[in-house]
């Protein structure tokens, strides 16, 4: 009977020592649950905005396929346009070359100010005469650099880098 007094004192609670590695090893899984957490959130805004520039490349195409003239000459290749040409085409009958000119420019504010747009977007669109091939790129902020970010070129090679969607389109 003695002895069993004495090896219920010697387990009478828990030690210091055992909760403070319990406490460690539950603080090292919730780090590795955050971890994760923010791996999955970085590559789901990637995925976002691979689906934006694709989206975005889309409408150009369409907007090319609908002015075959001015598709044909290359009017569409060009840095799209900043300011509002000096016809605005949804009120007034415009040439093809206008038209083009329009439909870039309101493809570019949709791509740099539009809901859902990728941050800091910019856009080149070039035309291959022999191919009767456009290229549009697109780039945009993957990095979130802010202020400090400059657009890197994007060429077919570069089409799986993060803040790069290429395509290529043959009008012909």
């Amino acid at each position: 009977m003695n002895t069993m007094k004495r090896s219920l004192r010697k387990q009478g609670g828990v030690s210091l020592i055992e909760v403070l590695v319990a406490v460690l090893v539950l603080a090292v899984g919730l780090l590795g649950v955050a971890g994760l957490q923010s791996a999955s959130l970085k590559k789901s805004t990637d995925v976002y905005f691979s689906q934006q520039a694709m989206t975005y490349s889309q409408d150009l195409i369409n907007r090319i396929m609908a002015n075959r003239d001015a598709a044909s000459t290359g009017d569409y290749a060009d840095d799209p346009p900043t300011s509002e040409p000096g016809k605005n085409c949804s009120s007034s009958t415009c040439t093809s070359a206008e038209m083009a000119d329009w439909d870039l420019w309101q493809w570019n504010q949709d791509l740099t100010t539009g809901f859902g747009a990728p941050p800091s977007a910019s856009a080149t669109v070039n035309w291959a005469n022999a191919t009767g091939e456009y290229t549009i790129a697109i780039t945009w902020d993957a990095e979130g650099l802010g202020a400090d970010y400059e657009a890197p070129t994007c060429t077919a090679d570069d089409n799986n880098s993060r803040g790069c969607f290429f395509a290529a389109y043959r009008v012909m």
